[in-house]
């Protein structure tokens, strides 16, 4: 009986039979796949991060993400080894994402002159550490089932130097000698908190996070005000 393949694969085949392949766990796409076929591999990587971004390592399958991007059930098994390698891909795509966001802000901040008030700095590292709008529940759950799956939790671990290094950049510029991992734990612990308690996230990570750099720079310590969230 014979086998049905998609059209798109058959060509993207047929396109690179004669080229070099790449060397295997490079992680790079194959030296010899077409612009289209980068694009289409592309496609699908973004289409599984938004999944992993919305639903966890749970929600992301071949099929669902074949849906969410177009295209074939096949295609999404073809650019990767399993299911695995399209999970680390995707993790690392979320993780460049966040790092990235970071990095825009560092650009911003080194551009500065003068000295910013406490309130501005703690903005400026909000901007560098918590997405600019919620729903943030789904952001953390996500987070935190992300230590299930084994591809998703070493890609988040491989990009958190690039994170960590753009918060550097801010803190630095800021004037402020905390650890970037420090301003991130307490980022993501006040989120955690408020979301557990009803209260609002931002402003709930902005109150521990003058704390922590007030305390940093030997400033007046504030009391913290519990806002409910809307």
């Amino acid at each position: 009986m014979a086998v049905m393949v998609d059209a798109t694969i058959t060509e993207e085949i047929m396109e690179t039979t004669a080229l070099t392949q790449v060397v295997p766990d490079s992680g790079l796409p194959d030296s010899g796949t077409t612009p289209r076929g980068n694009d289409r591999r592309q496609a699908i990587i973004e289409a599984a991060a938004a999944q992993l971004r919305e639903s966890g390592p749970s929600g992301v399958s071949h099929r669902s993400v074949a849906k969410r991007a177009g295209c074939s059930l096949s295609a999404t098994t073809y650019y990767f080894k399993g299911l695995d390698d399209l999970l680390h891909h995707a993790g690392l795509h979320n993780i460049s994402l966040w790092a990235a966001r970071a990095e825009r802000v560092a650009d911003q901040v080194e551009s500065l002159s003068g000295p910013l008030r406490i309130e501005q700095r703690v903005s400026h590292l909000l901007r560098a550490t918590l997405p600019a709008q919620g729903p943030y529940m789904g952001h953390y759950l996500q987070l935190i089932a992300a230590g299930t799956s084994a591809p998703v939790e070493q890609a988040y671990r491989e990009g958190r130097q690039r994170l960590n290094a753009a918060v550097s950049r801010v803190l630095e510029h800021l004037g402020s000698p905390v650890e970037p991992e420090m301003v991130i734990a307490v980022v993501d612990g006040a989120a955690v908190t408020a979301l557990s308690e009803g209260r609002d996230v931002r402003a709930t990570a902005a109150q521990y996070l003058t704390i922590l750099i007030s305390a940093a720079n030997g400033l007046p310590v504030p009391q913290v005000v519990e806002t409910r969230s809307t």
